[in-house]
């Protein structure tokens, strides 16, 4: 019974996983509303609140099977370390290598011109995303969903998120940091066992990856 209920949850799991997926990457916008907002409002509803309803009302366990916990702090700290560096050094290499990568990745004028709301970008807008995409991505798919299937779970939470890029018809260099610390963000959720890590993580790149930009433009 109990193996039973496991294949139970890892279908059911599969299947939100799939009408989620399927509904924002075919997920065509209403002319009544600004499109960023809608976009944004659904990215809440799919990625932070039914992940987080499914684990607390229907399955009725911590969300630390979502790897909401303190995980493995050194390993958390040191596949960090290391994956924002080598992250980093892709983007430097693509950016110098690319022209189209430092024309196309570009921000609000006032985030450019701004510090103060450059900062409040980041901090606010950038987190908020960054957090979506690690409670969904790494939480729901691979800490939980795939769990089973150890390194592979980093694969296949990747391939989903590009797979979701490609259906959503944004693969550009806009969007290209995310896609490229994508896998690293699953190496590091993987060893530590939580979402934590791989959140800060993924910040810190994103926030050195605008200031490069900025820099370098």
């Amino acid at each position: 019974m109990a193996l039973l209920a496991k294949n139970q949850r890892f279908i059911v799991t599969g299947l939100l996983v799939a009408f989620s997926l399927g509904f924002l990457g075919f997920f065509t916008e209403s002319d009544q509303l600004s499109p960023v907002f809608q976009s944004f409002i659904v990215s809440i509803v799919f990625f932070l609140v039914i992940p987080v309803l499914y684990s607390k009302m229907v399955l009725k366990e911590s969300l630390k099977n979502i790897g909401w916990q303190r995980g493995n702090v050194s390993a958390g700290i040191l596949s960090g370390i290391a994956s924002v560096t080598l992250a980093l050094a892709a983007v430097v290499t693509l950016a110098f290598t690319f022209p189209d990568f430092r024309e196309q990745y570009t921000f609000p004028v006032s985030v450019e011109t701004n510090f103060g709301w450059f900062m409040l970008y980041e901090l606010v807008l950038v987190a908020f995303t960054v957090l979506l995409y690690e409670v969904f991505f790494r939480g729901l798919i691979q800490l939980f969903w795939l769990r089973a299937f150890g390194p592979w779970s980093i694969v296949g939470q990747a391939a989903l998120f590009f797979g979701l890029a490609y259906f959503s018809q944004d693969i550009s260099w806009a969007v290209a940091p995310l896609l490229i610390f994508c896998p690293f963000a699953g190496f590091i959720a993987y060893h530590s066992r939580s979402i934590r890590y791989s959140f800060a993580a993924s910040w810190i790149f994103l926030f050195l990856t605008d200031v490069f930009f900025l820099i370098f433009r």
